[in-house]
């Protein structure tokens, strides 16, 4: 979340930056956080004096009983002060907490050079890597084909578990773990340090990573207990070095972690619903950076590039896309996604994301770094490496021979031990 002094201070930047966010309907938070500030001021303002009105008539109290004089007068006023101060403590702390709720919906200061628009029609493509192979015959459905293969049972998992979670088997199964290990030992060439985290995390470790109220319908909550199943490895990562203070040479820090990820809502119905495409279960390799301010947009461009290069490893034709202001995500300050060449679909279709939240995450979750004495909030930037499901969708199209066979990508022979499906 941003710091609420700099809400007060520069409430105009706030305000405008929410009309490019087409969220003019947030503005009356700035307002009300204004005068929640100032409220609160009065409220800190009344502790100290009644602290000093203490400090006073003790001095007062000593000065009597030295005269011999009965100093019941103020020896009453002195014990009835801590619960007025308690009184008055308890209304910062309710007040503080519902400044905080508000702040949570005052999304990130956009960077200047996020593109301009409403909704995802208005992004802006930056580059595209590969040449799209156009096919002269009809690409199957690629549930129809790894179904007809026995890779896998939908039907099972749709009865075991519900809509969108399925059984991989055989091939398949072998895909997924091979594009793990694939992307993991791709960003150990890059210098990041693999970590395995826990799935379960409790709210306030979520609150810190995302906007609750934004994901409200995407998150599993665990019943009667604070406990939130990850939609993604950097729920967990992000707050890994929570009220972590690192030393300004240690700096980036860089992690990765490859887990199963839980998302409740399937998104848009297409024409894949059943397979791989959308599911509420799936498997996915994270970049997680820590760093100096000066430096992170420098390695937004980096960590883009190494998912880039990820992709165009595999053989397949990406395109990398700019959010603009009106699709950006509340943590986002800038973001770009990484769509991948569907054939069958005839388009483009996302399959990673990277984004620099600034220091909007590590604010609530207090995570800093000391520079010349002086301490100041990291930067946090994320990028998915692969998402396993919407990989192997992209191998199935892409690879398909007309026969139905797939050739599998050269760089994953070594970790599938075969060459083809079936």
């Amino acid at each position: 979340m941003l710091d609420v002094r700099f809400i007060v201070e520069h409430p105009h930047v706030i305000k405008d930056d929410l009309k490019k966010r087409f969220k003019a309907d947030r503005i009356w938070l700035v307002d009300e956080l204004l005068e929640d500030y100032n409220t609160l001021k009065k409220f800190k303002k009344e502790v100290d004096d009644l602290r000093h009105k203490r400090n006073v008539l003790s001095e007062e109290v000593n000065k009597l009983k030295k005269q011999k004089k009965d100093p019941k007068k103020q020896l009453k006023e002195v014990k009835d002060i801590p619960g007025k101060i308690k009184e008055v403590e308890e209304k910062i702390t309710l007040l503080e907490e519902k400044m905080k709720e508000k702040q949570r919906q005052i999304p990130n200061i956009t960077h200047e050079s996020v593109p301009q628009g409403k909704d995802e029609t208005e992004n802006l493509e930056v580059r595209k890597i590969g040449k799209v192979q156009e096919k002269k015959y009809e690409v199957k459905n690629h549930a129809q084909l790894i179904e007809e293969y026995q890779l896998a049972d939908f039907d099972a998992g749709r009865l075991v578990a519900g809509e969108g979670f399925n059984y991989l088997l055989g091939k398949m199964a072998l895909l997924d773990l091979a594009l793990q290990r694939y992307g993991i030992d791709f960003l150990l060439k890059q210098k990041f340090t693999v970590v395995v985290p826990p799935l379960l995390i409790r709210e306030e470790a979520m609150k810190g990573v995302v906007n609750m109220t934004d994901f409200k319908d995407t998150i599993y909550k665990v019943e009667n207990e604070d406990k939130f199943l990850v939609g993604t490895a950097e729920n967990a990562l992000v707050p890994l070095f929570k009220d972590k203070v690192f030393k300004a040479k240690d700096l980036p820090v860089k992690v990765t972690a490859v887990t199963p990820c839980f998302r409740r809502e399937l998104g848009a119905h297409g024409v894949d619903t059943k397979g791989l495409f959308r599911m509420h279960q799936f498997n996915k390799v994270e970049q997680v950076v820590f760093c100096d301010p000066q430096d992170s947009y420098i390695l937004l461009e980096e960590i883009q590039k190494i998912s880039e290069e990820f992709f165009k490893s595999l053989g397949l034709s990406i395109r990398t896309i700019a959010i603009c202001s009106g699709d950006l995500g509340s943590k986002q300050a800038k973001q770009y996604d990484i769509e991948a060449w569907f054939p069958r679909q005839n388009a483009y279709k996302e399959v990673t994301s990277a984004s620099n939240c600034t220091d909007y995450q590590s604010r609530p979750l207090n995570i800093k770094y000391e520079k010349q004495g002086i301490r100041e909030y990291v930067h946090i930037l994320n990028n998915t490496m692969v998402a396993t499901s919407r990989a192997m969708v992209a191998i199935l199209e892409n690879f398909q021979e007309k026969d139905g066979s797939v050739t599998i990508p050269e760089v994953l022979q070594p970790y599938t031990g075969f060459k083809k499906i079936p």
